[in-house]
């Protein structure tokens, strides 16, 4: 059958009038973000957690560790602080009205075997962490004024050290600068060539999980500039921002933060078996003397999943004139 000019113009005003008319119901309906890709876990995952204090490894992270373990893969966690510097806790731990530099050191070794019998509770086994002791509350100035030799070394108020324990150095001459973190982190990272790195976002309130997002990126960088085949995968976890996650602790299941996006791939929930969740439980019970000051908060990461994001690839390069920690 042959069609007319005047039919094959009906036909096509028809056609993109069927177009426009698609478009503008697409437009009315809301857009569906895409999906994240979802964490890839297999034997051969290498998962590097990098914890500012001992806990926060297992508040972001109690799941995703024994579901490493469980695909035979490989965790290790490295704690940048011993948590020394918490006077609230020392406080109530010794039940001491001021604390002496002995005493945040005391505490500081009883929230380290906090962390390997928590470890020890997920059956990650001995070879699972390193202390670089570094000092709590102070990871922010390490990226400006203490940052290389040509400065005294930074003092932590509450230790009254200048340097980690002699037994944790792994770098020769490593003092509380921040040159000197860098190249522990990037040591670590060096040897044990992670697939996967799980810090925290550089938007989390507090100095010292903000300061390790640019310390490991500043480290990660320095690696990979020597070994460009390293491939790692950067993961965000966050702890610390407003009221989250407690302004709805009745929900079993962790949302994300109100007001903080998921960066570039969108907030990614990692779900939790029903086993999971009671060991990562039973793991941040042996933290008893962060239960006892402020077991609501370790209760608030307690749930059926656990909360990370992707971030756009690092480029940082430290020192920093002013540190946006602070």
């Amino acid at each position: 059958m042959s069609l007319r000019r005047s039919d094959t113009v009906l036909l096509a005003c028809a056609g993109w009038a069927a177009v426009w008319t698609s478009l503008a119901a697409s437009s009315s309906r809301p857009l569906r973000r895409p999906v994240p890709p979802p964490v890839s876990i297999s034997s051969d995952t290498r998962l590097l957690v990098i914890a500012p204090h001992p806990d926060d490894e297992m508040l972001a992270a109690g799941g995703l560790m024994q579901r490493v373990h469980a695909a035979r893969g490989t965790v290790r966690v490295v704690y940048l602080t011993d948590g020394d510097g918490y006077p609230e806790g020392v406080q109530v731990e010794g039940h001491i009205d001021a604390p002496t530099a002995d005493d945040y050191r005391g505490y500081g070794r009883r929230r380290r075997r906090e962390a390997r019998t928590g470890l020890e509770t997920l059956r990650l086994g001995e070879a699972a962490y390193t202390f670089l002791s570094f000092p709590d509350g102070g990871l922010s100035r390490l990226m400006t004024k203490y940052w290389s030799e040509r400065r005294t070394a930074y003092r932590s108020p509450f230790t009254r050290l200048d340097r980690p324990p002699r037994a944790e150095i792994l770098v020769p001459d490593t003092e509380y600068r921040g040159e000197d973190l860098t190249q522990e982190l990037a040591q670590v990272i060096d040897g044990y060539r992670p697939t996967t790195i799980l810090v925290p976002r550089k938007e989390d309130q507090h100095a010292d999980h903000c300061s390790a997002w640019f310390f490991t990126a500043d480290a990660l960088g320095d690696v990979q500039r020597v070994r460009p085949d390293l491939h790692v995968e950067v993961l965000n976890y966050i702890i610390h921002f407003d009221g989250w996650p407690f302004d709805d602790e009745a929900e079993q299941r962790l949302p994300p933060p109100s007001g903080l996006r998921g960066g570039v791939s969108g907030w990614i929930r990692f779900p939790l078996t029903s086993p999971e969740v009671r060991l990562k439980r039973a793991a941040l019970q042996k933290y008893e003397s962060q239960v006892h000051v402020m077991s609501w908060f370790l209760n608030g990461f307690a749930r059926t999943n656990e909360i990370f994001s992707r971030p756009a690839p690092p480029h940082v390069v430290l020192p920093l004139r002013r540190s946006p920690c602070e």
